[in-house]
């Protein structure tokens, strides 16, 4: 479903949703879209020792633009940032028609898009969606 979500933004957009360089930097962008990532997730994860330290904080490394050396980051709080209906309406004046279709849209990726998967919308569930099933 996850996939889905991100196709569908990119379809509708024409740009990539997460377009990060590295892991670390995908798993940074995604959290600002959604925030921190839910603690359970974490401790699952394979490779968290390599994003998140023994607190469960997010350890973000970038390189210094000036020094050009990679550097760490510890964010322990991790708040959405990113607009995603900002994003799908853009600088667009749509009709009401086209508008309330572009906040289905939204809906629908708000819930595809859930950090944690057992809350993310099921198949059946997406197909149900105003967004799928309403006629503009």
């Amino acid at each position: 479903m996850w996939s889905v979500g991100c196709t569908l933004y990119e379809l509708y957009t024409g740009k990539i949703l997460f377009p990060g360089k590295t892991n670390n930097h995908m798993l940074k962008l995604a959290m600002d879209l959604k925030g921190k990532m839910p603690n359970k997730m974490i401790r699952k994860g394979v490779f968290k020792d390599q994003h998140f330290d023994q607190n469960l904080n997010f350890m973000y490394i970038e390189v210094d633009k000036v020094t050009e050396r990679e550097k760490v980051t510890v964010m322990s709080t991790i708040n959405p940032t990113k607009d995603l209906l900002a994003d799908l309406i853009g600088c667009q004046r749509l009709p009401e028609d086209q508008r309330k279709k572009v906040h289905q849209l939204k809906d629908l990726l708000d819930q595809i898009l859930m950090l944690d998967p057992a809350k993310r919308i099921s198949i059946n569930q997406a197909l149900q969606h105003a967004f799928i099933q309403e006629k503009i």
